[in-house]
């Protein structure tokens, strides 16, 4: 599937604002929830107070410091990077790693780190990005990874999928940076064989060697990427054209990155204009630094975690009488369903051998007729 024709581009590209705004609803969301269906004697009225910066404070609720926003992107970042240690450790592709790292951040979209588990959800991740990349991997050899027993491994992911695929809204399309810059280095390769001025074209294993070495510094600058909200923001190219930007600057070669940029915006149909390419490039950039220095360390960790682990959404937390009254309601729905069709059943077929449904249909043994039946039978005994 081509990008521009993606799901990627119609429903997972978004504008700053956007982003910002979906997050805001969603953290909100989950915090009515919470106040609503937590016990009585904790459900006291949550107070917010306005952070720096536009950013929510912490909130109280019943004497229950919530995890903010901002905490829950520094949880984010660090399960980001958990992520792409796992997916090194059993030698994925970067494609791979893209794909996982991509999910997570659609998934907590529709839904926030108080609804759902981040470690969950991160290894789900990346079992279903090796599902759909045709790398499958056991759950036994993912629990190896990340150090737990297996079976729960197992029962974490056969439990979580399809919470994820719902969270996706089963858009499982990604294209990832990586593949726009491998194009961006052959097409360089070629032009410093090729579209250089007499005298100054490259020979061959040159090209081949400079360009290898732009991969190179270039996956590095896409990784850093994947840990900001670029893939939410921008296109692939675009992030590989920042990156590639980047191993220019890196290797010496300015004048070469400003002809190659002149040749590209030649050559393209109704893209984008200079100054606009270069405003973009300059947004990319300062996300990659972002994503380069967006580390926590691990006290802060283990503090917001244990204050994750007390403000739950009972919605979606399977310990909570919320949660079971829920699902017990989807039972009931699915035996009325089951019911329903089977009844339907008997009446099409009925009606196929023109005989009426009733004949068909067993009585029920808790009517009023068949209790009338078998009162009358008992007493002619």
């Amino acid at each position: 599937m081509n990008f521009p024709t993606s799901t990627h581009k119609s429903r997972w590209l978004l504008s700053p604002e956007d982003l910002e705004a979906r997050r805001c609803a969603r953290y909100d969301k989950s915090v009515r929830e919470i106040e609503r269906y937590r016990p009585a004697s904790t459900s006291a009225a949550a107070s917010v107070a306005p952070g720096e910066g536009g950013e929510k404070a912490p909130q109280q609720l019943g004497g229950l410091e919530l995890v903010s926003m901002e905490e829950e992107k520094q949880l984010f970042s660090y399960y980001e990077r958990m992520i792409s240690k796992i997916c090194v450790l059993y030698n994925f592709s970067r494609k791979i790693l893209a794909i996982s790292i991509v999910y997570f951040k659609r998934f907590y979209l529709k839904f926030s780190i108080l609804d759902y588990e981040p470690w969950t959800l991160m290894i789900t991740c990346v079992y279903l990005a090796c599902k759909v990349e045709n790398a499958y991997i056991s759950a036994e050899e993912l629990a190896k990874g990340v150090q737990q027993d297996a079976r729960i491994v197992e029962k974490i992911v056969l439990g979580s999928e399809m919470n994820l695929l719902q969270g996706l809204d089963f858009d499982l399309v990604v294209h990832t940076p990586y593949a726009a810059l491998d194009g961006f280095c052959f097409d360089l390769e070629t032009y410093v064989q090729e579209k250089l001025p007499a005298g100054e074209c490259w020979e061959l294993e040159r090209a081949e060697a400079f360009a290898q070495r732009l991969r190179k510094k270039g996956y590095e600058s896409i990784d850093a990427l994947l840990f900001s909200d670029g893939p939410l923001l921008h296109a692939p190219g675009l992030l590989a054209f920042a990156a590639l930007e980047v191993a220019l600057k890196a290797s010496g070669e300015k004048a070469l990155l400003r002809e190659y940029v002149a040749s590209l915006l030649a050559r393209a149909d109704g893209g984008m204009a200079a100054d606009q390419l270069a405003q973009a490039i300059q947004a990319i950039h300062k996300l990659g630094q972002s994503g380069a220095s967006g580390l926590i360390d691990e006290s802060t960790l283990k503090q917001i975690d244990r204050k994750l682990k007390l403000c739950r959404n009972p919605v979606y937390d399977p310990s909570s009488e919320q949660y079971k009254k829920q699902q017990a309601e989807k039972q009931r729905q699915k035996q009325r369903a089951k019911a329903n069709l089977k009844r339907s059943s008997v009446a099409q077929d009925a009606q196929a051998l023109g005989m009426t449904k009733d004949l068909f249909i067993a009585e029920n043994p808790d009517s009023k007729r068949r209790k009338s039946k078998e009162s009358h039978e008992e007493t002619l005994t």
